[in-house]
C-alpha cells in the first residue's frame, strides 16, 4: 500500500491536543451541532434533521436537505466512537449508505479520522468489512480490454481483475466529511480485485480518486469497536475475501509433489535394479473341449535372486472358445507350491453390422515374494466351445524380477485424492466469490 503502512505501530502515538470542539445551531431545525475536528472536515451533517451543512461558510449554509428515504439507517456504534484498528487509534466521525443506481444493491461506509494519518474508511459490503485508503499513486492498465473498458490493472506488483462496473450514488449521511457532500451525489465507478485487496476508481466531472482496500474479518471489526449487539456474520464470499483453501491446497500440493517424487524415484530404483527376465518358456499341445486332459510337468528353471516376484504369462490362439489352465509353481528342493489358476478367452462377432470382442488370447499371473531355488510347473487344462477337434497349443513364458506397476498407479492416485479435492474446494470457493460479478472469468462468453 502506498505512503504508509498499516502495520501495527508497538510505538505508542505521541500525546497531542485534540482541536477544540465547535458548536453551532443548525440552520435546518435549531439542534445543536458539534462539529469534533474542526479544519479537518468541510461539511457535517444535523443528528436531529439530517440536512448537510457546508461548515466552511460563515452562515453555515445547508448543502442538502434531508433525504426521507433512508431515515431508518444509522451506524453500528455511535458517531465519535474511537476504536484500535490496525495498531492505530481511529474516531468515527461520519457514516454513509450508498448503492448502486441500477441494482439498488447499497453498502456502508464509515469515515475514521486520526490527526497524524488522516482519514480512513471502513466499509461493510453484505457482512463484509475492509479498511479503506486514498492512494496518489495510480494503477497501470494492463492493455487487457473488453469493449470500451480496461478488464485488468497493476499496481505494487500486484495484477487487480475487474469485479464491477456501474455508477454510484449517495443514499443517506451523517456525521462529518472531508469534502462537501450530498445525498444523491453519483460516480463513475470500478472495482479491481486481488485478494485480499481491492483497487477502486471513482470519478465525476472533476476529478479520478484511486483507493486501495484491504479485507478485515468481523471478528476484528468487534474486538476494535466492540458494538452493544454483536455483528452479523457473512454467509458468503466478498470480492477480496482471502479463501484458507487455496493456501492449503498450495502446503499440500508442495508436500505431495515431495512424496511423488520420491515414489519415483523407488519406482526407478526398483526397475532399474531388478529388471524382468524371462527364465523358462515353453509350449504344450492340448486336445480341444477336452476337460480331462492329463496333467503337464514342465521342466526345472532356476530363480537366481534371493526374493522376486515371478509373472507367469500363457497365450493360446482360441477364437469363440476358452482355455483354462491351472495348477502350481513347485519349490523342487522345499515342496512349497504356488497355486495358480487363469482362463484364457477369447469372443468377438458382429451385432446391428459392428464388429464386437471380449476376452484376451494372454493372460498372467502375478505371484510375489518367490525365494530362489528350482521351480517347475504342474498345469493342469481344460477347454471348450471349440468348433473343431483339431490339436491346439499354448505357449508359457516364466518371468523372473516382475513388477506390479499397477501399485505405483495405485499409490499415485492415492497421493493426487488431497490435492484434487483440496483444489476442487477451492475453485468452487472462488467461482462462488465471482458469483455476483459480470466480468466473472468463470462464466463463459455465451452465458
Amino acid at each position: 500500500m502506498a505512503g504508509e503502512s498499516d502495520k501495527p505501530n508497538l510505538d505508542r502515538e505521541p500525546e497531542k491536543p485534540k482541536p477544540l470542539a465547535r458548536t453551532f445551531s443548525c440552520p435546518g431545525c435549531g439542534g445543536n451541532v458539534v462539529i469534533r475536528f474542526p479544519g479537518a472536515v468541510l461539511s457535517c451533517a444535523c443528528e436531529f434533521c439530517h440536512v448537510v451543512i457546508d461548515v466552511t461558510d460563515s452562515n453555515y449554509r445547508i448543502i442538502e436537505g434531508f433525504f426521507y428515504k433512508m431515515k431508518g439507517y444509522e451506524p453500528f456504534v455511535p458517531l465519535g466512537t474511537r476504536a484500535e484498528l490496525k495498531g492505530k487509534t481511529w474516531e468515527l466521525i461520519g457514516y454513509m449508505v450508498r448503492s448502486d443506481t441500477v441494482s439498488n444493491y447499497m453498502w456502508e461506509e464509515y469515515l475514521l479520522f486520526n490527526p497524524y494519518y488522516g482519514f480512513r474508511w471502513l466499509t461493510r459490503n453484505g457482512n463484509h468489512w475492509s479498511l479503506v485508503t486514498m492512494i496518489k499513486d495510480k494503477p497501470s492498465e494492463n492493455k487487457m480490454f473488453s469493449g470500451a473498458y480496461i478488464t485488468s490493472v497493476s499496481l505494487y506488483e500486484r495484477q487487480f481483475k475487474l469485479y464491477y462496473r456501474g455508477r454510484a450514488k449517495v443514499e443517506f449521511v451523517t456525521g462529518e466529511f472531508y469534502w462537501k457532500v450530498k445525498a444523491d451525489t453519483r460516480v463513475e465507478m470500478s472495482d479491481f480485485v486481488s485478494a485480499p485487496y481491492m483497487l477502486s476508481c471513482e470519478q465525476d466531472s472533476s476529478e479520478k480518486v484511486w483507493s486501495l482496500s484491504e479485507y478485515i474479518e468481523a471478528d476484528e471489526v468487534e474486538k476494535a469497536f466492540k458494538p452493544e449487539r454483536l455483528l452479523s456474520r457473512p454467509k458468503d464470499y466478498a470480492p477480496n475475501q482471502p479463501i484458507p483453501d487455496i493456501r492449503v491446497s498450495s502446503q499440500i500440493s508442495r508436500m505431495l509433489l515431495g512424496a511423488f517424487l520420491l515414489l519415483l524415484a523407488l519406482q526407478i530404483w526398483q526397475v532399474s535394479i531388478n529388471p524382468e527376465h524371462v527364465v523358462y518358456s515353453d509350449a504344450q499341445i492340448y486336445q480341444p473341449n477336452d476337460k480331462n486332459a492329463p496333467t503337464y510337468t514342465t521342466k526345472t528353471f532356476d530363480l537366481s535372486r534371493p526374493v522376486s516376484g515371478v509373472r507367469l504369462t500363457f497365450r493360446s490362439d482360441v477364437d469363440n472358445s476358452w482355455l483354462y489352465l491351472s495348477g502350481e509353481m513347485v519349490n523342487d528342493e522345499t515342496g512349497e507350491t504356488y497355486p495358480f489358476g487363469e482362463t484364457v478367452e477369447y469372443y468377438s462377432g458382429y451385432d446391428g453390422g459392428e464388429s464386437w470382442s471380449e476376452g484376451s488370447r494372454t493372460v498372467s499371473k502375478f505371484i510375489a515374494a518367490v525365494p530362489r531355488g528350482k521351480y517347475y510347473l504342474n498345469i493342469d487344462s481344460e477347454s471348450g466351445d471349440f468348433r473343431t477337434q483339431a490339436p491346439q497349443q499354448y505357449s508359457l513364458a516364466v518371468t523372473e524380477g516382475a513388477q506390479v506397476n499397477g501399485n505405483f498407479w495405485w499409490v499415485l492416485a492415492g497421493l493426487l485424492v488431497a490435492p484434487i479435492l483440496s483444489w476442487i474446494v477451492a475453485y468452487s470457493a472462488d467461482s462462488m466469490r465471482w458469483a455476483n460479478s459480470d466480468y466473472s472469468p468463470y462464466r463463459s462468453s455465451e452465458s
